[in-house]
């Protein structure tokens, strides 16, 4: 069983000034994982250096926001028996749009789809492949409108089995919900 952080979409200290504390407290309870997914928008080379700090390996990707950071655009690895793609989503407009992100996956021949720049959460499959993303660390709005609040998953890969915790900064409350799903 190979456990995982998805964390996105920080824009530290372009539009927050740090990650909530409930929830930063949370993400360094549950690490160290085994591998950090994180599909963009840190804004600064500490912020990388944190989230890449939280796992024994990292997949991280260039956002729309990350102007001249050292991170590839698209990464695309397995994580035990399941191909995965770490793509940020700033080439999919509408914003999200599930037909894009599917097609982006089966171009790289990839199971799931690890995305951003909505900053809302969404587990969801769609044409034969998972879309994943965490929503923004510290809830900022997106250029596309308004985020639902500070959030961040956290889940396991066992065989084809995916599981992921979605945790949810709701006033001073953390919220969770659980999605799983066999490829």
């Amino acid at each position: 069983m190979i456990t995982v952080l998805v964390l996105g979409d920080a824009h530290i200290p372009e539009r927050a000034q740090e990650v909530p504390h409930t929830l930063k407290r949370k993400i360094e309870e549950l690490a160290p994982v085994d591998v950090v997914i994180s599909p963009g928008d840190y804004t600064t080379e500490d912020t990388i250096e944190w989230i890449a700090s939280l796992g024994e390996k990292a997949l991280m990707v260039v956002g729309n926001c990350d102007f001249g950071l050292p991170l590839p655009p698209r990464v695309t690895e397995d994580i035990g028996e399941v191909k995965v793609t770490v793509d940020h989503g700033s080439g999919v407009h509408p914003r999200g749009d599930p037909d894009q992100l599917a097609a982006i996956a089966e171009e790289e021949g990839a199971d799931v789809i690890f995305t951003g720049h909505t900053h809302r959460p969404e587990f969801k499959e769609h044409r034969g492949v998972l879309i994943v993303n965490p929503g923004s660390l510290t809830g900022v709005p997106s250029g596309g409108g308004p985020s639902p609040g500070p959030s961040f998953m956290y889940g396991t890969i066992d065989g084809k089995e995916v599981w992921m915790k979605l945790y949810m900064l709701k006033g001073d409350r953390l919220e969770t919900e659980e999605f799983e799903t066999e490829l």
